[in-house]
This record gives structure tokens, C-alpha cells and sequence, in this order.
């Protein structure tokens, strides 16, 4: 908390720093924004999900991941951990990106979704598919990557809102962005606490031990001067949550997780090259504690990762070059890790030229080392061929890789040193069809995933991670958004279905917690100050055992979310909300033995301010 306050004077004193006028390059658009995601990701797919629809659903990504992707989230119970899987493969196959840093797990090798919060970010990017050579180890199922955009001589922003809802659940959040001609500053802090004690649908049980309560605040600031730019990103997390259990005669634990990310970027353009350093520190830590209020055989954990990378772009005619390179090291302590230290090194180029005007092409490879692990040379390879004005054609394909993590290499009494880090060969194409009111894009694809490290029964109660057999991962997603006026009444349906196998090869049988089938449809009506928002989720059935014994089958389910909002006020613009989550009462699982909650309630109160 002190280097948190120590980070947010530094930053004040930075911005009150005499400014001095902007040097403006004249760059082609495209090129100019090559840092940003999809940009850098020709061939593939991006979902975008800005801050008014994140607004529709809890602060926690998750909830809204279930409703706008095709990602399918497995929750431990409404409120704990939260996992991903893209197009059939494991959450920690799924990289996490903060501003241009992975930040998964040195532990664990994936992120919470339940602890990233929405209400601190510009605006969140999805990716499905393969990103190794671009995000390094775990980008093989996907990428989420969580920007914070600064800009300039813009008016100034604040918003302050509140919600309270069932389960007696408060949520306090306020933003800020103040702008100069030559800088801005943001500033975000969010409070979420709930009792989260739901009554299971048809049963009328509670849900025991399944409080939370997550601090989080950033500081993010943008200085630019001459052909020069600085930027500092800053995230602090700080939250408890109780891990909710069947029955009253069961262990009441709770966990504790904390985070500090810190990061600076220097910018430095011309009018054919441009140079970019970014220093980053990563702070992780938590408690694990057998009882609600006894530190008495808790155990605990805490990394430290620190990250330089360097970029060096060239322009030139209708082409990009980048090269870049990167180095982190790791340093892991706690109760089952004795100051673990990983080193990693990797250098990477991108090229990207518009052949011609209806048709680019990129190509990437990276090289990674590490003290324990060589990564094989990575590659991808997309393009982009826009055959008519209404529709365009995406291919990609691209080797990635995941390495071990540490608990799979030193969990002290199941410890794997001879795990062997999972590669996958992937490709993709998409068709995409653009109308008056209508994009329509469709996607097939295929993932082979060789080495795939699974946790499985050693001897007695013990797991231990294993190589198994190889995957076969293929599908189809469809995505939809159509957006029509009527008189005075303005209309947004967006729809998507996404069909997965994800098969062991040796076995035939589908992965565990893979639905073949899941849908989405939304309505968004906008008359005057009143919108009205409605969205569905379709999930088909999944395994939970590797068998696929349909006994243990957990069964396909549909919720409905609906909100309510309207808008008053002139240079204090209001906005009143209300909402009813699972509004037809539906009983479901998406984890074993872990219901979720039927019908609950929300209203919300939101003040937005823009000063010049």
C-alpha cells in the first residue's frame, strides 16, 4: 500500500510538469495504431466490449464474458473462482494481457476472472485462438486483454455510481480522467461486498461460507512532449472472499488474494520509426486459511515478476517491421515454494504489408529461453482478403506453446520436474460479411494440443500433473449484430453460437467442462432517456468426469438478464437502472455440486460529469 501511495504522488507531481507542444507525425492510420490488438491481429477474430455494455453485469468479468463471447466460464460457486476456456481448451491456456503485459499467474498459470475488474478498464478485447508468438507462454486457447486508453485535450470526466442488490451486495465505484492539451490522468476506485448467501432454486438451501469483498483501485497518467510520450499504468487489489461450502458441518475457509501492477512506458516517433520501452513490476499474493478466523496452518504465496521489453517499429512504403524483445524474471516464495526463480528471455519479429490495396498479410516468429525451459520457435501467419465491400476472408494459422507452471513443477509431495511443456499447431478461417445495419462473421477452426499437463489421481487423495495424450480441438463460431431505427426507437439485436469439440485423442471422449453448444441473443431498445436491455444464455450439457459418464452429466440451461435505465439531467447527466438477473428463476451448475443463484435484483444510480 505505501509503494501504491508513493506511486500516486509520483504521478501527481509528473503531471503538473510544464507541457510542451505535441510533435505530430504523419503516419498512415493503420500503422499508427499497430500497438493496439487488433492491429496485431490480422486473420483472427476480435470481440470488443466497451464500457457500456460491461455496465449491464456484475464488475466481475465473468459474468459478462458468459453473455457477449463464446467463452464458456466455469465458476466454483456464484462469486468464487472463475475460469475460462476458450474454443475447448483450459484456463490456463488462456493468456491475460494488461496493457500489453501478460499477467497470469507464475502459481497457477491462469487469472481469476472473478477479480478482474470491468469497472477499470476502457474498454476489454477478446481473442480467440492461438497468440503464443505475440503473449509468449498460455496464449493457445485465447487472449483477454485489458486496456486503460489515454488520450488528450479532452474534456474532463467523472462518474460516481452505485448499486445494491440481493444478497445484500454493494457495489461503489468512481472514475475519473483529467485532460490537458499535452497530458491526462485517471483515476479509478471500486468497492464490491456481498453476504452472497442465494437460496438454491428449488431447494430453498442457502449458500454457506460464500461471502466476498474486493478493493480496487488504479492510477494511470499520459505525458507527451515534442516526439515523445510517457505512460504509467498502476492496479491495486486487495480482497477477501469465503469459500462456500454444501453443508454446515464442512470446514468454513476463506482466501485471501492481493495484487500491485505497476508499469511505464517510454514512446519515442518519427516519421519512419518509432521506439517503445516498457518497464513492469508484478506483485502477487494469498493466503490460504483452514478456518474463517485462525492463521494456524494457512499457508501462503507471493511472486514477484519484473519485465523489461523493448520495440523497435520500421515504416516503410505499405509495410511494418517490428522487432522487439523481452525479458522477465520470477521470484516465488511462501509456504510451498523456497524462493523459486525463473528467467526468460525472448526476441520476436512482426512483419505486416498491404500487397495490395485489397489484400495484407502478416508474419510473426518469437524464439523464448528460460533456465528451465526452451520454448520451439513460434510462428503465426494471417491475412486479410477483402474480395468485395460487403465481405472479406481471414485465414490464420500459428504454433504456441504453454510451459509449466510452478505448482506443477514443485507442489511439495507431487512435484513433476519432467513435464514437458504443451505445443499446439492451430488454424482458422473466418468469412465476414459487412451489410447497411448488418456484420455477420463466421469462423471454423482446428487445434491440435500435443503434451497436454492434466492433474490426475497419483496414489490414495493425492493428484499429480502429467503429460496425457494429445487433443483435437474444432469448431464453429457464428457472430451477429444487426441495428435498425424505427421512427423515434432505436434497435440493437446481436446474437452469436459457437459449436466446440474438444476430444482426447486416445479416448474419443470430450474434455471435461466443454459444452458442445452455447448461444447468446441480445436486445438493446434505446427511446429517448428510457433503454431497455435484454440478454439470453443458451449453455448445451457438459462432462464432468473424463469418462463422459452421463450420469454425472451436469444439464444444459438458458438465463435471462433483463435491465432497465433512464437518463435525466443536463450538465449533471443521471441515470436510474434497475435489473433482474435469471429472470425466469432457472436452476443450474456450471461446476459440480456448486448451484447458483435463481432470481435476484439489482438497482443502480450513476452520475456522469464532463467539464471543460
Amino acid at each position: 500500500m505505501k509503494l501504491y501511495i508513493a506511486s500516486l504522488l509520483l504521478l501527481v507531481s509528473f503531471i503538473a510538469h510544464p507541457q510542451q507542444p505535441l510533435y505530430i507525425t504523419a503516419l498512415d492510420t493503420v500503422f499508427l495504431k499497430s500497438e493496439k490488438l487488433p492491429e496485431k491481429s490480422m486473420g483472427q477474430s476480435i470481440v470488443k466490449l466497451d464500457r457500456k455494455q460491461l455496465a449491464n453485469y456484475t464488475p466481475q468479468l465473468s459474468e459478462c464474458l458468459q453473455f457477449e463471447t463464446p467463452v464458456y466460464i466455469k465458476e466454483n460457486g456464484y462469486g468464487m473462482v472463475a475460469s475460462p476456456s476458450f474454443r475447448g481448451t483450459t484456463a490456463q491456456q488462456t493468456a491475460v494481457v494488461w496493457n500489453g503485459v501478460n499477467i497470469n499467474s507464475p502459481f497457477l498459470g491462469q487469472v481469476d476472472f472473478n477479480l478482474i475488474n470491468t469497472q477499470n478498464s476502457s474498454e476489454i478485447l477478446i481473442r480467440p485462438g492461438g497468440g503464443s508468438s505475440q503473449f509468449g507462454s498460455g496464449a493457445i486457447g485465447g487472449v483477454v486483454y485489458l486496456n486503460n486508453n489515454l488520450s488528450y485535450n479532452k474534456p474532463n470526466e467523472h462518474e460516481l455510481s452505485t448499486t445494491y442488490g440481493s444478497f445484500n451486495t454493494i457495489n461503489l465505484n468512481t472514475n475519473h480522467s483529467i485532460y490537458r492539451q499535452n497530458s491526462n490522468i485517471q483515476i479509478g476506485l471500486s468497492y464490491l461486498n456481498s453476504d452472497n448467501d442465494y437460496k438454491y432454486p428449488n431447494t430453498g438451501q442457502r449458500n454457506l461460507n460464500g461471502a466476498y469483498r474486493n478493493l480496487n483501485a488504479s492510477i494511470n497518467a499520459a505525458y507527451r512532449f515534442k516526439k515523445n510520450s510517457i505512460k504509467i499504468y498502476s492496479n491495486w487489489l486487495s480482497g477477501e472472499r469465503h469459500l462456500s461450502v454444501l453443508e454446515p458441518t464442512q470446514n468454513f475457509t476463506k482466501y485471501t488474494d492481493g495484487h500491485f501492477r505497476l508499469l511505464t512506458e517510454y514512446k519515442n516517433t518519427n516519421a519512419s520509426h518509432e521506439s517503445v520501452i516498457k518497464l513492469a513490476l508484478l506483485n502477487e499474493k494469498y493466503r490460504f486459511y483452514p478456518n474463517l478466523d485462525n492463521r494456524d496452518g494457512s499457508s501462503n504465496g507471493n511472486a514477484l515478476n519484473y519485465i523489461v521489453k523493448y520495440n523497435y517499429k520500421y515504416f516503410f512504403n505499405k509495410a511494418l517491421l517490428n522487432l522487439g524483445a523481452t525479458y522477465n524474471l520470477t521470484i516465488a516464495t511462501g509456504t510451498n515454494y523456497d524462493n523459486l526463480k525463473r528467467n526468460s528471455a525472448n526476441f520476436n519479429t512482426y512483419f505486416k504489408h498491404s500487397l495490395v490495396d485489397n489484400f495484407s498479410y502478416q508474419a510473426t516468429l518469437r524464439g523464448e529461453w528460460s533456465n528451465d525451459y526452451n520454448s520451439p520457435l513460434l510462428f503465426s501467419l494471417g491475412t486479410h482478403w477483402q474480395l468485395k465491400k460487403w465481405y472479406a476472408v481471414k485465414t490464420s494459422i500459428s504454433k504456441n506453446f504453454r510451459i509449466p507452471t510452478f505448482n506443477d513443477l514443485y507442489w511439495p509431495g507431487v512435484e513433476n520436474p519432467d513435464l514437458k511443456p504443451e505445443s499446439s499447431l492451430q488454424f482458422e478461417v473466418a468469412n465476414t460479411f459487412y451489410m447497411k445495419d448488418l456484420t455477420f462473421n463466421i469462423t471454423g477452426y482446428f487445434n491440435s494440443i500435443k503434451d497436454l499437463i492434466r492433474w490426475l489421481p497419483a496414489s490414495g487423495s493425492l493428484w499429480q500433473p502429467v503429460n496425457t495424450n494429445s487433443v483435437y480441438a474444432y469448431g464453429v463460431e457464428a457472430i451477429g449484430n444487426y441495428k435498425f431505427n424505427f421512427g423515434t426507437h432505436s434497435f440493437n439485436l446481436k446474437g452469436l453460437y459457437a459449436y466446440t469439440v474438444s476430444e482426447n485423442r486416445a479416448s474419443g471422449y470430450q474434455l471435461i467442462y466443454v459444452p458442445y453448444h452455447k448461444a447468446t441473443l441480445g436486445l438493446n431498445y434505446l427511446y429517448k432517456n428510457i433503454s431497455v436491455v435484454i440478454n439470453n444464455l443458451y449453455h448445451g450439457k457438459v462432462f464432468t468426469q473424463t469418462d463422459n459418464n452421463p450420469n454425472t452429466t451436469l444439464s444444459a440451461y438458458t438465463l435471462t438478464h433483463l435491465n432497465l435505465y433512464y437518463q435525466f439531467g443536463n450538465t449533471l447527466k443521471w441515470q436510474l437502472g434497475a435489473g433482474i438477473k435469471n429472470v425466469f428463476n432457472s436452476a443450474y451448475q456450471n461446476m459440480a455440486y456448486r448451484p447458483m443463484p435463481g432470481r435476484h435484483f439489482n438497482i443502480s444510480l450513476t452520475l456522469n460529469i464532463k467539464m471543460t
